[in-house]
């Protein structure tokens, strides 16, 4: 293991020990058990918390997309004036589900167009991930390349010094 590989261990250590820490001290507060996972704050997730938390999140908005609100049923417990109080309810509820139809249909559009940005953005952000792995393989190479490039040119100009030299000096 290299020098690198140990410090990058023993920070991580340090690390989870610290949020162990913070952890029996959220306990300490609350008095007992925490019954619940807390959702983290998204700025806060590593590179490899990352890819899950966005499919979750695309998963339960695709849910909520497609749920419509149920009409309430109507019940009255006047004996006398419930059916009208019921008739004129009923048509008041028909003209408000009409104006908030309107809304929701327009917040509906938004919420789909959000989401399909949403899944844009994640697979432009996939690709380009992918596009950078290969550049930073195809620079891999060319390093290597230059590396050995660099070596015979340092080769041939060493053999040219050798053959500068009178034979005389050797």
């Amino acid at each position: 293991m290299d020098e690198r590989t140990r410090e990058e261990i023993s920070r991580l250590k340090a690390e989870l020990l610290k949020k162990r820490e913070e952890i029996a001290d959220l306990r300490k507060l609350l008095g007992r058990e925490i019954d619940r996972p807390f959702d983290s704050d998204p700025m806060d997730l590593t590179e490899r918390e990352i890819e899950p938390f966005i499919e979750k999140s695309l998963s339960a908005l695709a849910e909520d997309i497609t749920r419509k609100a149920e009409p309430p049923s109507l019940t009255s417990h006047r004996r006398l004036l419930g059916r009208p109080v019921g008739y004129f309810k009923r048509i008041f509820m028909n003209w408000a589900d009409l104006h908030a139809q309107n809304n929701l249909d327009k917040q509906s559009g938004y919420n789909r167009l959000a989401f399909g940005l949403l899944k844009v953005l994640v697979l432009r952000s996939r690709r380009s991930r992918e596009k950078l792995r290969d550049l930073e393989d195809r620079l891999g190479k060319c390093e290597e390349s230059l590396a050995v490039l660099v070596a015979k040119a340092q080769d041939i100009e060493g053999r040219r010094e050798r053959e500068k030299t009178p034979a005389d000096t050797r």
